[in-house]
């Protein structure tokens, strides 16, 4: 079996064109939140997604403790949002004091001004490779079809044209 490299996986990968979300979370009176390329739908019946985080990550332990997190999509305007969620290095804060969020029905931020929002009680986690995958029940969702979504592909932020 031939191997794969890092940068042949990556760009093959990075040719899936997908929405940029944040995906956040709350425990012991402190937030983190990261964004996230790889989130799914995972079942209507019951209403399942899932997020794949860096096992190293902080949101990994949060969100096993606090059994909740919520999803953000980003609108096209958002990408600014997107880059500070993405920067490497950050620790949990007591508030977010460079946006706006709200809360919901787990408590865990969301992010004001996103095309959709998905509040999530965690349902289970599954850890294979590197990666930590968290499967969330749904239990408050919500979109707003007069934003246009930010979109991710081959390493950079686009916008969206409808015709």
């Amino acid at each position: 079996m031939a191997d794969v490299s890092a940068d042949e996986f990556k760009g093959a990968l990075g040719s899936w064109a997908a929405g940029v979300t944040v995906v956040t979370t709350r425990h012991d009176k402190m937030v983190y939140g990261l964004t996230v390329s790889s989130f799914s739908s995972l079942s209507l019946e019951p209403r399942l997604i899932m997020v794949c985080f860096a096992n190293s990550n902080h949101i990994v332990h949060m969100t096993q403790e606090s059994k909740a997190f919520a999803v953000s999509i980003l609108s096209e305007d958002q990408a600014e949002i997107a880059n500070w969620f993405s920067r490497s290095g950050r620790e949990p804060v007591e508030a977010y004091e460079e946006f706006t969020t709200i809360e919901w029905h787990t408590g865990s931020p969301i992010i004001a001004g996103a095309v959709a929002h998905l509040d999530c009680e965690l349902e289970s986690f599954i850890t294979r490779g590197d990666h930590t995958i968290a499967v969330g029940r749904v239990v408050g969702a919500s979109f707003d079809t007069t934003l246009k979504p930010l979109m991710y592909y081959r390493r950079g932020y686009r916008k969206l044209i409808l015709d």
